[in-house]
């Protein structure tokens, strides 16, 4: 599976900066689904459960995050967020 670089950046600092497959979350129009070679775009982000998917599946991470902005490009993807639980 094609993979791209994800950050996940709170008022704290960085949490996340690894090579991932997928991404779940919710945005301000509903549900998203992010992988490799999205279209790129910049969108508010909802409170709730994030779901960071990596190649191997035993890996994947479960959070729960506040709200925040998400900026997906060709080949990067970032999660500013006000918390992160996982």
């Amino acid at each position: 599976m094609k993979t791209f670089e994800l950050k996940v950046i709170t008022p704290k600092g960085a949490v996340i900066d690894k090579q991932v497959s997928g991404l779940y979350l919710r945005g301000s129009e509903g549900d998203l689904a992010i992988f490799a070679r999205h279209i790129p775009f910049v969108t508010a982000v909802r409170e709730g459960k994030c779901t960071i998917v990596y190649d191997d599946a035993s890996d994947d991470t479960e959070a729960e995050i506040g709200a925040g902005m998400l900026n997906v490009t060709r080949d990067n993807v970032t999660l500013i967020t006000e918390t992160w639980k996982a």
